[in-house]
């Protein structure tokens, strides 16, 4: 699928839970692997993601959306740092 672990990375970048996944301290590197297939997923098939598209499975995930997690200017970074990942 395009572009899981490159997702993955940039979740885990973003971390919105404060997780530090993959460090000593952390979670497993792989903490958000599912939501980063799901959002590599709509990569794979529209060629971009919206901050719905995120939301939506960040409310399907963890009941509520990635905007009331790290707020609208981070959510929209990350948004577009994901759909540079879908562009050749």
């Amino acid at each position: 699928m395009l572009g899981v672990e490159a997702v993955l990375s940039a979740l885990n970048e973003a971390d919105p839970y404060g997780l530090q996944p993959g460090s000593p301290a952390g979670v497993p590197v792989d903490e958000y692997a599912r939501e980063a297939c799901d959002i590599a997923e709509i990569l794979a098939q529209q060629g971009r993601v919206s901050q719905d598209d995120v939301d939506g499975i960040w409310e399907s995930w963890f009941n509520e959306p990635l905007v009331d997690v790290i707020g609208i200017a981070e959510v929209t970074a990350l948004v577009a740092r994901m759909n540079s990942l879908a562009r050749p």
